[in-house]
């Protein structure tokens, strides 16, 4: 993480930065989440967004680092056309078994194939891999710049690293109260799982990988109810702000109330950037 973020109080621990220390029974909830939220619309945006940048070619070998439930690379699978193959790695081998029971239900089991791996020192041979792609993940992980140029030496010449993160500190809710959203907000951001100024510093670690003809694609989602991932999102950061006393209980029941009061009238708004970065070998 930057300075910045080691420098502040930690808060709760990050279960997303090694889901291989939770249980079987912990992960298949964590998978359970990660399939519930690529359904969302503003996950379908960024997910539909990234596959375009990726832009998986017939016969390419792609890789995911990170890869959860298997989601995006159910998704990279289908733009291959049957011709190519996704890998992903993941550190819990849970989450690998279960990324396999996904892709057979799909009817992928022989496309889509999946191994446990750390990003840190990836189980690949050099220039094994057409792309190789992160999502989501970087704020999680200790040191990115180590599994970024990993990512880029499994990468063939001429082959490309697609990261994306969000920016937590890019979300803008529509609220009467402005010192209290941006308490509740930088409190989120400061203290809850991980980096969540990921998104600002794909492109630092592309350059630090000696990658090349750097391309960033930003994508605004927009939520305008409770069917959406940032929503949700909200309702948490009020809740972790309160449980790390970051707000009063009293601000936490007055902030969320009001925004649900504009959920129910139809004049909630929320938004928030994620970051989709890409540099060549």
């Amino acid at each position: 993480m930057d300075s910045r973020s080691s420098a502040l109080p930690p808060g709760p621990p990050d279960i997303w930065a090694n889901p291989s220390q939770a249980g079987a029974a912990e992960v298949a909830q964590l998978a359970a989440v990660l399939e519930t939220r690529s359904r969302l619309p503003d996950q379908v945006l960024v997910n539909s967004t990234l596959l375009r940048v990726l832009a998986p070619r017939p016969g390419e070998h792609l890789l995911e680092v990170g890869s959860g439930s298997g989601v995006l690379c159910r998704l990279v699978a289908g733009g291959l056309h049957g011709a190519g193959q996704v890998t992903g790695v993941d550190i819990s081998a849970e989450f690998v078994a279960l990324a396999r029971q996904y892709a057979a239900a799909a009817g992928l089991a022989g496309q889509v194939t999946f191994e446990p791996g750390n990003g840190a020192a990836l189980p690949f041979a050099d220039q094994t891999f057409d792309a190789v792609f992160a999502a989501r993940l970087l704020l999680h992980v200790d040191n990115p710049p180590v599994v970024v140029r990993e990512m880029a030496r499994v990468l063939r010449p001429g082959g490309r690293v697609v990261l994306m993160d969000w920016d937590f500190d890019t979300v803008a809710v529509d609220h009467p109260d402005r010192e209290l959203t941006r308490r509740v907000l930088h409190w989120r951001t400061d203290h809850y799982f991980g980096n969540n100024w990921s998104g600002r510093q794909l492109v630092g670690y592309l350059a630090a990988a000696h990658l090349q003809a750097i391309e960033v694609t930003p994508v605004a989602t927009v939520a305008r109810d409770e069917n959406a991932a940032l929503t949700l999102s909200l309702w948490r950061a009020a809740e972790v702000a309160r449980d790390g006393a970051g707000i009063t209980a009293a601000e936490h029941d007055a902030w969320v109330g009001e925004l649900r009061r504009r959920v129910a009238a139809g004049t909630f708004f929320a938004s928030m950037v994620y970051f989709i970065a890409a540099g060549y070998k």
